[in-house]
């Protein structure tokens, strides 16, 4: 976390332009990760920082859908969030703004109520798995499948509701239908 605190504006010089930094968040965490790795830190930590620095400048809007929420969830990982709420908030501070400001606050609370809700954001999650639609359907290990299960898992995450095995072995089974 501290390391992440100190390199998360490291690629601002890279990328200043006529007073802003558009993709300084990408090009941070690539030269945190060349860094650390010269440091010859464990590649577990070079790659938590870089994840770090690659999605501290997230942006929230108080419109966001539950959905939205959720994508928000499954892009950063359940697992980040508590270390990514503390940067952002620290950044915040650094800035000269309060710690919850582009609505912090809210965001953390919303992704409270959605992880309180026990709602699919993972392939893994999903009511079904790959074998099951290989046992089921005929379907075949490969992209395909792959494509199958995210397709599945977008489905669900707008709608947690479709998350049972029936209805998500009929979803499969037409999109099969569909791209054949």
């Amino acid at each position: 976390m501290r390391l992440a605190a100190l390199l998360h504006d490291i690629g601002k010089p890279a990328t200043a332009a006529g007073g802003h930094f558009i993709g300084h968040e990408r090009v941070g965490a690539e030269l945190a990760a060349q860094l650390l790795t010269r440091l010859h830190y464990p590649r577990a930590v070079i790659d938590r920082v870089g994840r770090l620095v690659r999605l501290h400048m997230f942006s929230y809007e108080p419109g966001w859908s539950d959905a939205a929420v959720r994508r928000f969830i499954g892009k950063v990982g359940i697992e980040v969030l508590p270390q990514l709420w503390a940067l952002r908030a620290a950044d915040n501070v650094g800035s000269g703004r309060p710690a919850s400001a582009g609505g912090l606050d809210e965001l953390r609370r919303r992704v409270k109520a959605q992880l309180a809700l026990d709602v699919a954001l993972d392939i893994r999650d999903l009511a079904v798995s790959g074998d099951d639609l290989i046992g089921e359907l005929g379907m075949a290990p490969g992209p395909r499948l792959g494509r199958v299960l995210r397709e599945l898992l977008e489905r669900v995450v707008d709608d947690p509701a479709l998350n049972d095995r029936p209805t998500l072995l009929l979803l499969a089974r037409t999109l099969v239908e569909d791209e054949s």
